[in-house]
């Protein structure tokens, strides 16, 4: 069984290299495989005539997020926020009527 996990895991990963979002469609994720893959290339277009790093590290930072929703179900930016310390709510001072 640790086999198959494997075998599948590593065609989603090979998928994501050639196409953005196919570890969502290999999971049966329909529209979150399209949405990364409409979303990678938009992002792309925009971003790699001025920025070809940042629109570099957009792609795989979607590609890492379809496989993240492919494999474990939650997506980036909700592990992030758990890792972020959350400052505590401040103290409302009374207002008084003048």
């Amino acid at each position: 069984m640790a086999q198959n996990d494997t075998l599948g895991h590593t065609a989603m990963v090979a998928g994501e290299v050639l196409m953005p979002g196919a570890s969502n469609l290999i999971a049966g994720n329909i529209g979150a495989g399209v949405a990364t893959f409409l979303g990678t290339g938009l992002a792309v277009a925009i971003l790699a005539p001025s920025m070809p790093l940042v629109a570099a590290l957009t792609a795989i930072g979607l590609r890492w997020n379809s496989y993240k929703m492919a494999t474990t179900g939650g997506n980036l930016l909700s592990e992030v926020a758990e890792h972020i310390p959350q400052s505590p709510p401040k103290a409302s001072t009374p207002k008084t009527s003048g």
